[in-house]
C-alpha cells in the first residue's frame, strides 16, 4: 500500500493551551490585546498559507530492519526496535505543511517581526505534529477496511531522531520511501524541507506494544517526553 494523502487545515484541530504551553505561556493566562492580535493572526495565517500532504507507504518488518539499521548509529537499546519486532503493519510516512507557510515564517524573522514569526512557527509546529496522528488515522481506516480486527489496534509514529533512532536513519527512509513527489526533500545534513515536515514510521498493532519504561540513558536528555502522553492515551 502506498498513498498520497491531501489534508485540509481544518483538519488539524489547533490546541490553543498546547500551543501557547510551547512559548511557555499558561493556557489560561490573561493576555494583552496586542498578544491576542498575534496569536489571531498566526491562526488565520495558517488557515490560509498550509498545504497540509504526506504520503503513507506500507514495508514489512524484514525491510524496515533495514531502514531503522540506517548506519548503524542507533542506540544500543531502543524502545523502536522492541515495538515494531512487536507490530501488525509497518507503514513509513512523511508529512508536511508545504513550503508556502514555511517561507511565511522565515519571511516574518527576516523582515524583524519575531513576535509574529516566533508565533507563526508555534502554530505550524503543533499542527505539523499533528499530521502525524492524521496519518496514522488515516492508515487505522485503510487497515480496518481491510481486517476489522484491526479496529482495536493503536497506530503511533516514531521519528528519526527520537527515543534511540539516530537521526542519520532520515537517509535510509527517504532512499526506500522516496516522498519527493510530495514535495518533500532531505539535505546532506538530514534536515527536511520544506521546514514544518516530519517523517518516520507508523507502527500498527495492538495498544500494549507501544508501552515501554522510559529509563532508557537518552531519556534524560529528552526535552519532549512526549512518550509519557502517548502512553497514558493508549
Amino acid at each position: 500500500m502506498r498513498s498520497i494523502v491531501d489534508f485540509a487545515p481544518d483538519d488539524v484541530i489547533l490546541d490553543r493551551a498546547a500551543i501557547l504551553g510551547s512559548q511557555g505561556i499558561p493556557g489560561d493566562a490573561d493576555l494583552t490585546d496586542n498578544f491576542e492580535r498575534i496569536y489571531s493572526e498566526a491562526i488565520d495565517l495558517y488557515q490560509e498559507l498550509a498545504q497540509p500532504a504526506g504520503i503513507v507507504s506500507g514495508i514489512t518488518i524484514s525491510r524496515f530492519e533495514e531502514v531503522f539499521r540506517g548506519e548503524g548509529r542507533n542506540e544500543p537499546a531502543n524502545p523502536v526496535e522492541d515495538i515494531f519486532r512487536r507490530s501488525g503493519y509497518l507503514a513509513l510516512f512523511a508529512v508536511t505543511l508545504g513550503a508556502v507557510l514555511s517561507s511565511r515564517v522565515t519571511e516574518l524573522f527576516n523582515n524583524g517581526d519575531y513576535a509574529s514569526g516566533y508565533m507563526l512557527d508555534s502554530v505550524s509546529s503543533f499542527a505539523a505534529d499533528k499530521l502525524t496522528d492524521l496519518a496514522a488515522a488515516y492508515l487505522k481506516l485503510e487497515l480496518t477496511d481491510k481486517d476489522p480486527a484491526a479496529s482495536s489496534w493503536r497506530v503511533l509514529g516514531y521519528s528519526p531522531g527520537y527515543c534511540g533512532w539516530h537521526i542519520s536513519g532520515q537517509k535510509k527512509l527517504f532512499e526506500v520511501l522516496r516522498p519527493d513527489e510530495t514535495g518533500i526533500t532531505l539535505n546532506e545534513s538530514c534536515l527536511m524541507s520544506p521546514i514544518k515536515t516530519v517523517s518516520g514510521v507508523l507502527i500498527a498493532g495492538p495498544g500494549e506494544i507501544h508501552e515501554f519504561v522510559n529509563s532508557y540513558p537518552f531519556c534524560d536528555t529528552c526535552r519532549a517526553k512526549s512518550c509519557i502522553g502517548r502512553m497514558r492515551n493508549l
